[in-house]
C-alpha cells in the first residue's frame, strides 16, 4: 500500500493576519496572536484553504477548511500557530478576521433577594453594575366552596420580569393573597416593582369561568396551567392554580416557586410558597399565597 508524506511545514511570510501559500499542496505555518473569538477565514474562491490551530503549549486545538472561499470557526482558547496548506493555486493569501467576541452562556453570579414583605416597602439593594434581573409574581387567588356540583380554585398571579436599573431605593407592593369561600374566592392582590406588575390571580369561580388570570375572578381548573417565569436561571420553578373539585381529589399545579391547593371532598389543602392559588373544597377551601419579587443583583 503506497503512502503520501508531506513535505515539512516552511515557514510563511506574514502580513498582520494573513498568511500566503506560495505553492499548492505545501504546508506553510507562522506564529499568530489570535484570541478566543469567532473568526472569519478567507481566501480566492477557486481554492480549498485546509487550516490547523494550535496554542502555546504547540497542541491542537481544532482544523478549518474553507468553502468557496470562506469558512468561519468558533476559537475556544487561545492561538499562537497556524498551519495550512491549499489544493490549488501560487501565492494564495488566507487571511483570519476576528468578527466578534464568545459570549458566556451562562447568568453572571450574584446575589438573589427574595422581597416578600406583603404591602408597601422599599427595596434597597445594589450591585456593581447597577442592574438586575427582576422577576414580579402577582398573589394568587382563593379557592372557592362548591357550587353546581364542583369547586374551583385560584388563579395563580400573573408574571412580569426584565432587566433593571437598580437606584438603591426602589419602592415595592407585595401583594396579598386572595381570601377562600364564597363565589368567587377573593381575587390576589397586585405585586408592583421597577415599573413591573405582576397582576393578581383571580379567585376560583364555580359558576360560568371569567378570564383566566383576571384580577377580577378566575377560571376552575383541575390543577394545571402553572405560570413559569422565562428567567428560570434567576429563579427556577413556577406557580399553580389550585386544584378544582369535582367529586374526586385533585393535587394544585406548580412548584419551586409556588404550588396550588389541592381540592377535597372535605377541606382543602394549603397553598404553598408565592403565587399559588388556593383550593377549591366541597367543605372549606384555602386562600391564595401572597407575591413575591426576585432580584438577582450582578
Amino acid at each position: 500500500m503506497a503512502s503520501a508524506v508531506f513535505p515539512v511545514a516552511v515557514t510563511s511570510s506574514l502580513n498582520a493576519n494573513a498568511i500566503t501559500a506560495a505553492a499548492a499542496n505545501t504546508w506553510y505555518q507562522g506564529v499568530v496572536s489570535l484570541e478566543t473569538g469567532i473568526y472569519t477565514i478567507t481566501c480566492v474562491n477557486t481554492t480549498i484553504a485546509t487550516i490547523e490551530f494550535y496554542n502555546t503549549n504547540s497542541t491542537y486545538v481544532t482544523t478549518a477548511t474553507t468553502v468557496s472561499g470562506t469558512v468561519t470557526i468558533n476559537l475556544a482558547s487561545a492561538v499562537t500557530l497556524v498551519r495550512l496548506f491549499t489544493n490549488t493555486g501560487t501565492n494564495v493569501v488566507v487571511t483570519f478576521t476576528k468578527t466578534a467576541a464568545t459570549l458566556s452562556d451562562s447568568m453572571p453570579t450574584g446575589t438573589l433577594d427574595t422581597i416578600s414583605t406583603i404591602g408597601s416597602s422599599t427595596y434597597t439593594g445594589t450591585s456593581a453594575s447597577g442592574f438586575g434581573y427582576a422577576i414580579v409574581i402577582g398573589a394568587g387567588g382563593g379557592g372557592c366552596t362548591t357550587g353546581g356540583g364542583f369547586a374551583s380554585g385560584g388563579d395563580p398571579g400573573g408574571i412580569a420580569e426584565k432587566l433593571v436599573a437598580l437606584t438603591g431605593s426602589m419602592a415595592v407592593v407585595i401583594g396579598s393573597g386572595g381570601t377562600a369561600g364564597g363565589n368567587p374566592g377573593g381575587d390576589g392582590g397586585n405585586t408592583t416593582f421597577a415599573g413591573l406588575q405582576g397582576g393578581g390571580g383571580g379567585g376560583g369561580f364555580n359558576a360560568n369561568p371569567r378570564a383566566q388570570g383576571a384580577t377580577t375572578g378566575g377560571t376552575y381548573n383541575n390543577g394545571g396551567g402553572a405560570g413559569t417565569p422565562i428567567y428560570q436561571a434567576v429563579k427556577s420553578g413556577s406557580t399553580g392554580k389550585g386544584a378544582r373539585f369535582d367529586g374526586s381529589v385533585i393535587a394544585g399545579s406548580g412548584s419551586g416557586i409556588g404550588t396550588g391547593g389541592g381540592a377535597t371532598a372535605g377541606n382543602a389543602t394549603a397553598a404553598t410558597g408565592f403565587g399559588a392559588g388556593g383550593g377549591g373544597a366541597n367543605g372549606t377551601p384555602t386562600a391564595g399565597r401572597q407575591g413575591v419579587v426576585y432580584v438577582l443583583r450582578f
